[in-house]
Formats: C-alpha cells, structure tokens, sequence
C-alpha cells in the first residue's frame, strides 16, 4: 500500500471514529446503541463478526452481527459462557488481540454449533472500574490479523460505548424515579383534595 493510500485510510478510520463517538454520546436506547457499536466496529477493523455481550437487569444479553440466521440458529441456547477469553475481558479487563485463537494459553474453544474461527481482538467496555460489557470481533474479511490500529479503535469505542451505556442506564434510572414522584404526587394531590 502506497504511504498516500495509507494516510487516506488513516484519516477515514479517523472520521469515522469521530463520527462514532458523536453518534454515541447522542444515543440512549442500550440495544440500538450496542448494535451500532458493533457495526462501528465491524467497518473500522475490517471484520466479519462481531459479539457483544452486556448485563441488564442481572441477566447476559448477546448481540451478535455478521452471523447468518442459520449460524444464529445452531448457536440457540449454546451462548458463550465468559471463559477463556472472555473471561480475560470480564474478570481481569484485558484487552485480547491475537492472531491465532486456538494458540492462546486461556482459549476455552468454542461454544456448541458456532463456527471455527481464528482471528480474534476483544475489549472490555468499561466505566470506571465497572465492567459494563464486552465487544470482541473476529476474522477479518480480507485473512489478515487485527493490527494495532483496529486495536486502537475498538479501545476508543469500548470507552465511548461505556459513557453511553452509563448515560442510557441513569436515564432509565432517572425515568422510573420520575415516574415514582409523580405517582406520589397524585396520590398526594387526592388526599388534599379529599
């Protein structure tokens, strides 16, 4: 690749890097916010697949993207259980970038039905010290490893993704508590007019 090819790219990455975090900071459903972090990702490293994985409500969602109806279809139910991996991410907040899943010391496989796949680079989404979520991507369309730069990238949208799921989280929170006071309040305007 010519350096004046590579600069164009670069500056692509970075525009659409900064267009991202815009659209981030401006988002407050959690699910369409993740969906687009995953796309975001998908674009900016080159990648086929993309998971990531969050709590709401103590309970683990997947957001899965690349992956044909049927590949959706054999995993049902085999959903990827935080170890190896992801557990880095989860437990101990790595950042995992490798060329070769199955060579890595913590790699735990693969769960029922999902596809074999080689390529990996994953982030934690943090806020603070708290572990929100997790974005990982795998094989990139072209055969290529994840490179520094995807690193980079993912890294910038981790963090941006975890003010925004921050501020989605405090806005439901907010929400309710609205909802309470006003409930409370019409009770309260009955009484007096009782």
């Amino acid at each position: 690749m010519e350096h004046t090819d590579l600069e164009r790219q670069l500056a692509r990455q970075q525009d659409q890097l900064a267009q991202a975090v815009i659209a981030l900071a401006q988002g407050v459903e959690l699910k369409p916010i993740l969906r687009h972090v995953g796309q975001l990702s998908m674009e900016l490293t080159g990648a086929r697949y993309a998971m990531l994985s969050y709590f709401e409500d103590r309970k683990q969602y997947f957001i899965p993207l690349g992956m044909t109806d049927e590949e959706l279809a054999k995993l049902e139910g085999n959903e990827p259980r935080g170890i190896g991996l992801l557990g880095l991410m989860w437990n101990q907040h790595e950042v995992v970038r490798i060329s070769d899943i199955s060579a890595h010391s913590k790699a735990a496989g693969f769960p029922q039905g999902h596809a074999a796949m080689t390529t990996f680079l994953g982030a934690p989404i943090m806020f603070g010290d708290d572990v929100q979520g997790v974005i990982y991507l795998t094989e990139k369309v072209d055969g290529r490893v994840f490179t520094l730069i995807d690193e980079t990238n993912v890294r910038t949208l981790a963090s941006a993704c975890a003010i925004a799921i921050s501020n989605a989280v405090h806005l439901e929170q907010l929400k309710a508590r609205n909802a309470e006071l006003e409930q409370l309040l019409a009770e309260r305007t009955g009484v007096l007019r009782g």
